[in-house]
């Protein structure tokens, strides 16, 4: 049976929610959890003979993250490491997750949020991360999983991946429909039913009001929330969505956003397709560069 590994990076310890989060679906899925450390490599200068000093620093320092993520991984999950060195740490994390398989990547907490809406609308698979204002603490078992749902494509992969999670985990499941109106809550309310009919107990939350908002302070209670993200090759401001954007910026719980163009496929672990499958995310490094620089062997000095 094929793997489809969770990736967690970790940089620091603002990363702590990464590992822990990462932890929780590996044992859930009972799929492998890499830890991934990326740095900012500074590649051979035209003109130079030797890559940047820094590198052999920055390397150093990735290497000791690692270490120190290990630690918080817990010992009941098959750990592996791998040193992301890049000129672009978004592009160089998404062909990481595409080179294992990987169901989910785990981002670590991103206050200015720009690794976030770089990686997230390229993203070959589901990414999870923690938004500024979940406290590390509050990083634990998901007894509550909430799927944002609107009848979009993107939509329905997610309410997959969440009926699924919810299962993994013995969890239960929240569906969240907001609709600017009563009636548009209902319909996609109904949507939604038929869409789980028999599969899953749930408790329905129909919301009426600006979605973004609404969506967000339902978060509260909830131990994760799922939604789908529509951007895809839009502008920046665009990129992730208005909704997905603003739950990952502002949910009282971690988030996990199914990118465009992630479909399903049942034999996965959250019934929707791993990095591999969905094949090059948008933006991503040529696979020659790539190869140079994800795994790269850590420089000496």
């Amino acid at each position: 049976m094929s793997e489809h590994p969770v990736v967690a990076c970790y940089r620091d310890l603002d990363s702590a929610d990464a590992v822990a989060l990462g932890a929780l679906f590996a044992r859930a899925l009972a799929e492998p959890l890499v830890l991934a450390s990326a740095y900012q490599y500074e590649p051979v200068g035209l003109s130079a003979r030797l890559p940047a000093p820094g590198n052999s620093r920055r390397a150093a320092g990735a290497q000791a993250a690692l270490r120190r993520a290990r630690a918080a991984a817990g010992a009941d999950v098959d750990v592996r490491e791998q040193i992301v060195a890049s000129t672009g740490v978004a592009g160089a994390l998404a062909g990481l997750a595409r080179d294992v398989d990987a169901s989910i990547l785990v981002l670590g907490r991103d206050t200015q949020g720009h690794v976030t809406r770089s990686l997230v609308p390229r993203a070959p698979c589901a990414v999870a991360v923690a938004p500024p204002s979940v406290a590390l603490a509050q990083v634990g078992p998901l007894q509550r999983i909430g799927i944002a749902y609107d009848g979009s494509p993107t939509a329905r992969a997610a309410l997959v991946a969440a009926t699924r999670l919810a299962q993994a985990m013995a969890a239960g499941l929240v569906v969240l429909v907001a609709g600017r109106t009563a009636e548009h809550a209902a319909t996609w309310l109904h949507d939604a039913r038929l869409s789980l009919h028999g599969t899953v107990e749930y408790q329905p939350r129909a919301l009426t009001g600006d979605p973004s908002a609404t969506l967000a302070q339902a978060t509260d209670g909830l131990d994760l929330i799922v939604c789908g993200s529509r951007g895809r090759r839009r502008p920046v401001a665009a990129a992730l969505g208005s909704v997905s954007a603003h739950l990952v910026a502002h949910a009282r719980c971690p988030v996990l956003v199914v990118p465009p163009g992630v479909g399903r496929s049942s034999a996965t672990p959250l019934g929707i397709a791993t990095a591999a499958a969905s094949g090059p995310p948008c933006g991503e490094l040529p696979a020659r560069a790539r190869d140079i620089m994800v795994g790269a062997p850590v420089p000496r000095s």
